[in-house]
């Protein structure tokens, strides 16, 4: 079943331990080079974000089942993945900068498919009646900042970082009072997802493509898609993710029934969690 987390133990920390507990952990690689986080939601389809692959004279590969990104392993592959699939809606540029990215999202469809184990494992994707609750504590993940030293990313091993659903409307003025945006504009839409942590200088994920997760019974599901935000330092605003569940139908389409959708009952009922429980995580 998709959406199985192959290391159950959250003490355990070791690189092996974090490739086995975020399966479907993806490096984004452009001609060798680390470039973002992407999602394997199938055996032959990785989901990441449109602004990572829009290099056409670039030839693109996925590393999976990697414990340190920069080292091959008995459970690590590099596949090419020379099929990029853009969502036509999307555009790079921009009048309002890097506010309000809008359809950040691409397919990757890979040479050969991957044979599953711990260590290689699908994300379920979301049903398109799936709902994240404001006040959700869903996690993050990623390996910090693309090309941090020019090849690989700022951290060898998968981080993890929980992080609390926000309400989009609130995360909506936030931007208009930080970017000076008329208010008339409408930044963060429902096609977005607002979530916000409390350290994110620690662990700068943000613009790289890194999967937001929720668990639902111990089945985890991909939410979202880090897209944008203010940057790494301190701000008001918080990191937005492209909100996958309102582009299912363009995501089935492509991959043609082969990931593996959510059951449509599925509805993500999460009690807020205090922000002082958050910060002892």
């Amino acid at each position: 079943a998709c959406g199985s987390s192959h290391e159950q133990d959250p003490t355990l920390r070791n690189p092996e331990a974090m490739a086995r507990r975020w399966p479907w952990m993806v490096s984004v690689q452009a001609n060798g080079t680390h470039v973002c986080a992407g999602t394997l939601i199938a055996s032959r389809w990785v989901l990441t974000a449109a602004h990572c692959v829009i290099q056409d004279n670039f030839t693109y590969s996925v590393r999976v089942g990697s414990p340190r990104i920069d080292q091959m392993s008995p459970t690590t592959s590099d596949v090419p993945a020379p099929q990029v699939i853009l969502n036509k809606r999307y555009r790079s540029h921009r009048y309002w900068s890097w506010v309000g990215r809008a359809h950040d999202i691409a397919l990757l469809k890979l040479m050969w498919p991957l044979k599953y184990n711990k260590y290689v494992w699908p994300i379920c994707l979301p049903g398109l009646d799936f709902e994240v609750k404001d006040g959700a504590l869903c996690t993050v993940t990623g390996w910090g900042l693309p090309r941090f030293d020019g090849v690989w990313p700022q951290f060898r091993t998968i981080h993890e970082k929980g992080v609390v659903i926000l309400n989009n409307k609130e995360c909506d003025k936030l931007y208009h009072k930080v970017s000076k945006i008329p208010s008339l504009v409408q930044v963060v839409d429902s096609r977005m997802i607002c979530a916000e942590d409390l350290d994110r200088e620690a662990f700068c994920y943000e613009i790289s493509g890194e999967p937001l997760a929720c668990s639902v019974d111990t089945t985890w599901y991909l939410v979202g898609l880090v897209s944008w935000g203010p940057g790494c330092g301190k701000s008001e605003a918080p990191p937005i993710y492209l909100q996958v569940a309102a582009y299912q139908r363009w995501i089935w389409e492509r991959v043609n029934g082969q990931a593996l959708p959510a059951p449509s009952r599925a509805l993500l009922l999460l009690l807020p969690l205090p922000l002082g429980l958050l910060a002892a995580l």
